[in-house]
Formats: C-alpha cells, structure tokens, sequence
C-alpha cells in the first residue's frame, strides 16, 4: 500500500512532472532551498524549546538563539540555494533569529498549555477500508486546561493566508484524522497555525461533516495519482526554487544557457533561433500597421475616383466592395430581444439555436412571411466589407 504525504500531494498538484521526478523516479537532488532551510532550523529551535520545558528546564531567549546559531553552522552547506540574488545567508540567519524572538516573547515561559509531543509522527489510513495511508508530522500537540488538543504548526512564511484559506487547509485536517485515529476518544480538537514574520496565530477547527468531504477529496486525489501516466510540467512562481530545473522542458533551455559567458550565449543555437524570430516578427508587426495604412488608402482612393481596378507600375489592384446583412452576436446586448421575437414566431428550430447564418439565408431569400422579417430586420445590419486582390500586369497593360 503506497503512502502519501500532504507535502507529496500538493506537489502533485503544483506540477505534475516535479511529482514524477521525485516520487516516481526518484531522483534525489542535495540542493536545497534556503528558505525550506531556514524554516527547519526555526523548528528544530522551537522544538527544543518545548522538550525542555516538559522536561522543566525553561531556556532564556539568549539560550534559544544561541542553539539556533549553532545548528545553522552546522548543518549549512554548499548546495542550498538563494534565489534572490540581493540577500545573503547572514540576511535569512538574522531573518530566523527575529522568528524565534518574536515567537518567544509572546508566548514564554510557555505555560499556557501542555504539549503532548513535539514533530509527532503519524501513519494513519483515512478510509474505513484501510486503503488510502497518509504520514505526516506534527510540530507541537499539546492540551489546554479545558481538554482541548491542538495541533500546531509553525509557518515561516511571508505570506499571511486569509481565514478562508485556513478553514480549506488540508493538511492539519488530515492531521486531526491522524490524532483520532490514534486516540478514538479525543473529541474537541482545534487547529493552530502559528505565522511566526506576523506575530499572528491563525485558528481552525474540522466539522464531521468538513471531515468527511476531505476524506473524499482526499481519495480521489490519491485514486488520480495513481492512475496517471501523464505528468506534464505546470509552470508556476515555484519554478525559480524547483530542483529539477535541468529534466523540465519549461526550464531546461534556462538552465542549459544561464551559465554561459556572454559571447558563448549570444551564439547559442536556440538563442540565436529566438532573437531572430523576435526581429522578424517585429518586423512584420510593423510591415502589417503599414500595409493595413496603405490599403485603406487604396479603398478611399477606388470610392473617390470610383473605379475598381487601380493600375500600379507592374502590378494591378482589383478593389471590390460587399455588403452583407449581419445581426447581433451573442454578446451584442440586442441578442436576447431578437432571440424572443424569433422565437414567439415559433420559427427557433430554423435556425438552429439562433444560428446568425441561418438567419441572413431566410432573410434575403424571403423564406418567412414579411411581417416577421421586417420585425427581424430591425435587429439586423448592413456591413460593408472590402478586399484587394493584386496581380501582374500582361504586356498590354504596361
């Protein structure tokens, strides 16, 4: 029985090819985003914040960040990647140290509650058939003095989500499945999403009736996965921290030409191939203003001196000029009212659900009674459309 995780999920549904790489073929990449870093670090240190206090030891926040500085020496490597290139390591360093100040002096000498566990680890099916198997961590679950268990999860984020959104998350939902899985009688659960860069603590609870259409979300999500053979890419604001940069059609060429020098990149095949179907359709895009100029004069020119064959120094231009009746479109605002007149003649099935061709062909062959095409007519229109048709001269005509 496969096992899913939320992360595993959204990943899916962000991009079905990054899905493939990681889970399907398993290709394992060491880089690493530095925000994704940054985050496990803030964790790491709230989690140790926590396991010492159960074990009553309450660490002063110089103890804290003191830890934090000390497993991000550690555990910084090489391959971990920022995306913005006017922010250094020191910036997203000092970024997390104000995560854990602020999260500290809101909520020392964490007493408000009891915390249960800490990165608990869960292994839960969400069916009653036992099917469908999800994992997943929790970072804190604790328990107020009232008996109410609330999940917990830190966001480093720098976007703060809307109520509407946390209502819809998914992943502490799935958690609250977890936790009554695992203790049947745990029944007043909360959820708590702690957004750490905005001091604000977001709050969430499931209905049974919430629970039950998750779960079914849920299934047929996995029931897609499973049966895909398709995975394409979907291009999104993700694709700057994605690890597959190199194995993506939407990206490769990026990636292919990005640490090129100059010279080397201005000869790039495909490089080449692009800038120059940029200048050509420039190019075109400016011989297409002219020649829609210069046709529009010929016109004036044909009405003017009405003749309908202009001669040039080697080519000749045959001018003509239609008219053709026209009613409104179906976003034209007459189209409703034209649409009950037709139809309180009982003559809609003629013209098939208002076909506008239809229509003109009754029209001007008279196929209806007069009264109901004058009545027609009133939504109908002439327009006048023109073309020119340009050949060579014969001899006798130089």
């Amino acid at each position: 029985m496969a096992i899913y995780s939320h992360s595993q999920l959204s990943m899916y549904e962000q991009c079905p090819l990054k899905y493939r790489l990681c889970y399907r073929d398993k290709i394992k990449r060491d880089v690493e985003g530095v925000e994704a870093f940054l985050g496990t670090m803030v964790h790491e240190t709230l989690k140790k914040c926590y396991d010492d206090v159960r074990l009553t030891k309450l660490n002063t926040l110089g103890d804290l960040l003191a830890y934090y500085d000390s497993i991000w020496q550690q555990n910084w490597h090489d391959l971990i990647v920022i995306t913005k290139k006017d922010l250094t390591q020191e910036h997203y360093q000092a970024l997390g140290k104000k995560l854990i100040e602020t999260y500290y002096q809101r909520y020392a000498p964490f007493d408000s509650d009891m915390t249960i566990g800490t990165e608990m680890r869960l292994n839960f099916t969400i069916d009653d058939e036992n099917k469908y198997r999800m994992m997943g961590f929790i970072d804190r679950l604790s328990r107020t003095s009232d008996d109410i268990y609330q999940i917990r999860d830190y966001k480093t984020s720098a976007q703060l989500p809307s109520q509407e959104d946390i209502d819809g998350d998914r992943q502490l939902g799935l958690y609250q499945i977890g936790i009554q899985k695992r203790w049947p009688d745990i029944k007043n659960i909360g959820l708590v999403w702690h957004y750490l860069a905005f001091d604000r603590e977001l709050v969430s609870s499931r209905s049974d009736e919430a629970i039950s259409k998750l779960v079914i979300e849920t299934t047929r999500l996995i029931d897609e996965i499973d049966s895909a053979t398709d995975f394409p890419p979907k291009e999104s604001g993700l694709c700057d921290w994605c690890e597959y940069p190199d194995l993506c059609p939407m990206r490769k060429h990026f990636y292919t030409v990005e640490a090129l020098p100059v010279n080397e990149y201005l000869s790039e095949p495909g490089v080449v191939l692009v800038n120059r179907y940029a200048e050509l359709r420039e190019k075109a895009s400016e011989i297409e203003d002219e020649l829609g100029k210069v046709k529009e004069a010929i016109l004036d020119y044909a009405r003017r001196e009405q003749v309908e064959v202009i001669k040039g120094s080697d080519r000749k231009a045959r001018v003509r000029f239609d008219k053709k009746l026209k009613f409104p479109g179906k976003s034209e605002k007459e189209r409703q009212e034209l649409d009950e007149t037709i139809v309180q003649a009982g003559r809609w099935g003629q013209v098939s659900q208002l076909d506008t061709t239809a229509l003109t062909r009754i029209v001007e062959e008279g196929l209806w009674e007069r009264s109901l095409i004058d009545e027609v007519l009133k939504y109908g229109r002439i327009e006048e459309s023109s073309s020119i048709y340009l050949s060579k001269l014969k001899d006798e005509e130089k």
